[in-house]
């Protein structure tokens, strides 16, 4: 999915959100601004938005002067996620169908977003996780997926944000016992972006009780192929299936050529709304069309 005009402001947005969040000075937030207006009067609008989000973090990083600027608000994301933990896993359990409800749980889950232009508060946040997991999905290829995985034998789970990953470990826990012949891998980033997961915020939510990690190499929000690791790119190439979380993963992956992968995310803006063909704030579960 290339980057649209339409991303620029949000991207914009997300650079004063960044500014004002940690309370850079006026003369900090002139620069990085400045700096952000310059990379984006060269960008290559073949590319996708993950990557250039990517590239102007590096940037923005020098202004911020932390490596990981959002560990605090990670960190309270998958506290406060963790808070519903057992509630929902006891509905998961008690569900006619403990996969189908995992794997909306799971979606709804990537609300927890703090990379968007407009993030609400965690009160807000974990109801309408609540909410959303209970509608129907605007794109459901989940049927697909499960014949996929009955015959599968390895499985990328490439995961978001911090917080929603309290959500794919139950997802995960269901896919462990109903086949129990994958081996399943949990993908971070290489190093910190926004609020993506890194191997830190994995090992905060207990990731590795269910799931081997493994990172990406790379700092983009998304996955964009080309800059990651050769490791990684091994793996995903040989993977039978994947699961992509997320809309970074989504913009950045959609169309590549690889079979058995599906994109669960809830859709959140527009430009992915009208690219997907789905109304806001619904969940999708879409099978990869290869061309």
């Amino acid at each position: 999915m290339k980057l649209q005009p339409e991303c620029i402001t949000c991207i914009i947005a997300q650079v004063k959100n960044v500014s004002s969040m940690f309370h850079l000075s006026e003369e900090k937030r002139e620069a990085a601004m400045a700096d952000t207006l310059s990379y984006l009067a060269g960008a290559n609008y073949e590319g996708c938005t993950p990557e250039s989000m990517g590239e102007l973090w590096q940037i923005l990083l020098r202004h911020v002067g932390e490596k990981d600027p959002y560990a605090d608000i990670k960190s309270l994301c998958n506290q406060e996620a963790m808070k519903m933990l057992p509630e929902t896993r006891e509905k998961i359990a008690r569900a006619k169908e403990p996969f189908t409800v995992a794997l909306k749980y799971a979606i709804a889950g990537n609300l927890i977003d703090y990379g968007l232009e407009h993030p609400v508060s965690i009160e807000e946040q974990n109801a309408q996780i609540d909410a959303i997991a209970n509608t129907a999905f605007s794109i459901d290829d989940s049927d697909m997926l499960l014949r996929v995985m009955e015959h599968a034998k390895t499985m990328l789970y490439l995961g978001d944000n911090a917080g929603e990953i309290v959500f794919d470990k139950l997802l995960i826990e269901q896919i462990r016992k109903r086949f129990p012949q994958i081996d399943l891998a949990f993908v971070v980033k290489g190093s910190p972006v926004l609020n993506d997961v890194t191997r830190a915020d994995a090992d905060e939510a207990g990731m590795h009780e269910v799931a081997r990690v493994i990172d990406n190499g790379d700092a983009s929000p998304g996955t964009v192929l080309s800059r990651t690791s050769e490791a990684f790119q091994s793996a995903f190439a040989n993977a039978d299936v994947i699961l992509s979380k997320g809309q970074g993963n989504f913009e950045s992956l959609s169309g590549v050529d690889k079979k058995n992968l599906f994109f669960l995310f809830t859709a959140k803006c527009d430009t992915v709304c009208a690219e997907a063909g789905v109304p806001k704030l619904s969940i999708v579960c879409m099978e990869n069309k290869v061309q």
